[in-house]
């Protein structure tokens, strides 16, 4: 171990002492491949009996325990003799409820010879889309873990009737949702490596470790995550990346480890979560290059500062300033049924501490998808600029805790992008090149024709008082989502209109504001 190591093992284990004996909720993820063996294709029993062990001594420590546990169509796989993947829907989804049976059944044996009781709670993205629907599994989920249950529950996405989950096919996002649900403390992704590397370390010897990351966004610069999952499972590290910034947000400590040795989940919880005095290095990851081919040698022996072993892991510290419950769940868990376009005054408005989070009419220009009231919406910022500003026009990575697909599928003929980082290293929002005068058909197949009323709107001649001759596009970025208080039909009715004139048009004022509890991504706009 380095100097650096010792000093940063003995801060540690300071913040852990008043730390550790307190109670706390920790959420496990295993994946497929966790759990059984691609090669004898079989369950790997001395690793999840060490798993039921580990789990009753955290039990024993106070703690409380959550698994979230993929497995169902491997374990269909192994009952019916099936050696290659599945390929059709029809077939996945039969194995997954042939094998979700056997793999309840296997943790309800094991955990149940240590005297736990199992509780199996299976969720699609439907059950977390409403707010009702996310308190009501965040309800059965803090029940469970408590006294008198004092169960361990096993989550997993209902394989059975969830295409989403079958196309994507992993559960880290689930898992991240998980620890959101239930407050957690830490989250643990059980992999085949023992934390997250600047490349694969089976093929690269310059590949090193992440030890202690504050900021995700700078860590995915400094890394490869281009892992293909093994013939059982289908996550990789760009899906861990992405739980780990939601579970973060949330202010869940999250840790990747290797998953061979789950006892290595005790060491960590014992010397407790770094202070962030001891987690902060000499050089950010966020100065350092993009890549880390291009990275000198010396910026190389620092990525991963301070390095942590005894165990191995990496830890991504969360947010000193989590977001609410209330907050994070709308920004991450809820489903957005539609968008609202507002425009820069709106979202300045919207953006100060003293605002209060709630949009009123007058700053809507534009309503596009359906939804009900107290329903999550995207909130969009249309942005007049210059043609002549340069912008790419493809679908980049980047900012993962915003899924903005869905914009461009219903807006039409916009193309995502995220600007580089600023100068602080705040993160911008995603982007939607969209609406240029003399747009052609779109071609991209997220693209789809726009609605009249978004053309007519943002087609309009002088808007923004430029010149008639200047050449112009439209700008949209997502910063946000709120609640609505209103249900589509009623926004369009009232958008770009006073408060005191809701009344006379809809025939009742339930609200002054078209939206509530608004969340936003960013609290600035990216410099056009």
């Amino acid at each position: 171990m380095t100097g650096s190591s010792h000093v940063a093992a003995a801060a540690s284990s300071s913040s852990a002492a008043a730390g550790s004996t307190a109670s706390k909720t920790i959420v496990i993820k295993l994946g497929t491949s966790s759990i059984i063996s691609e090669e004898t294709q079989l369950p790997k029993i001395a690793i999840l009996s060490s798993l039921v062990e580990t789990c009753h001594k955290l039990r024993s420590q106070g703690h409380k325990v959550v698994i979230v546990c993929s497995g169902a169509i491997g374990m269909g796989r192994i009952r019916m003799h099936i050696t290659d993947r599945p390929k059709s829907l029809g077939e996945r989804q039969a194995l997954a409820a042939l094998g979700q049976l056997r793999l309840i059944a296997l943790w309800d044996s094991l955990l149940g010879t240590v005297g736990i009781e199992v509780a199996q709670v299976l969720l699609t993205r439907n059950d977390i889309a409403d707010r009702p629907r996310y308190n009501n599994a965040r309800t059965t989920l803090n029940t469970l873990i408590s006294a008198p249950f004092n169960a361990i529950p096993i989550v997993n996405e209902n394989d059975t009737v969830s295409v989403s989950e079958l196309r994507f096919g992993d559960n880290d996002t689930l898992s991240a949702i998980t620890a959101g649900l239930v407050d957690a403390d830490y989250l643990f992704l059980c992999t085949d490596v023992d934390g997250l590397y600047t490349g694969n370390p089976r093929s690269d010897p310059n590949a090193r470790r992440l030890g202690v990351v504050e900021d995700v966004a700078a860590a995915r610069k400094a890394v490869s995550v281009a892992t293909m999952g093994s013939s059982f499972g289908t996550g990789g590290m760009q899906t861990k990346l992405i739980a780990a910034e939601l579970a973060t947000a949330a202010g869940v400590a999250t840790v990747i480890l290797n998953g061979e040795h789950p006892e290595n989940m005790i060491r960590v919880v014992e010397k407790g979560i770094p202070s962030q005095a001891s987690s902060g290095v000499a050089v950010k990851m966020d100065s350092l290059a993009s890549s880390v081919s291009s990275l000198a040698s010396e910026e190389k022996e620092l990525i991963g500062y301070p390095p942590l072993d005894a165990p191995a892991h990496t830890i991504f510290m969360p947010k000193p300033n989590p977001l609410s419950s209330r907050k994070w769940s709308i920004l991450h868990a809820l489903h957005p049924a539609g968008a609202l376009i507002i425009d820069e005054g709106a979202f300045k408005r919207i953006a100060r501490t003293d605002s209060g989070g709630r949009l009123l009419p007058a700053g809507v220009v534009g309503v596009e998808g359906n939804w009900e009231r107290m329903q999550a919406i995207r909130l969009v910022v249309r942005r007049r600029i210059s043609k002549s500003v340069p912008h790419s026009s493809g679908l980049e990575q980047g900012a993962p805790l915003t899924n903005s697909a869905p914009i461009a599928r219903s807006l039409g003929q916009y193309l995502l992008r995220t600007d580089s980082e600023g100068a602080a290293g705040t993160k911008t929002p995603p982007i939607i090149d969209s609406l240029r005068k003399d747009a052609p058909t779109p071609s991209s197949p997220l693209a789809s024709e726009p609605s009249a009323s978004i053309v007519q709107a943002d087609t309009a001649a002088g808007v923004g008082g430029a010149d008639e001759g200047d050449e112009w596009e439209w700008q949209l970025i997502e910063v946000g989502r709120a609640l609505a208080n209103y249900t589509s039909i009623e926004s369009e009715r009232i958008k770009g209109l006073k408060s005191s004139q809701i009344t006379s048009v809809l025939g009742y004022a339930d609200s002054d504001y078209v939206t509530d509890q608004v969340a936003l991504h960013t609290l600035t706009l990216p410099t056009a």
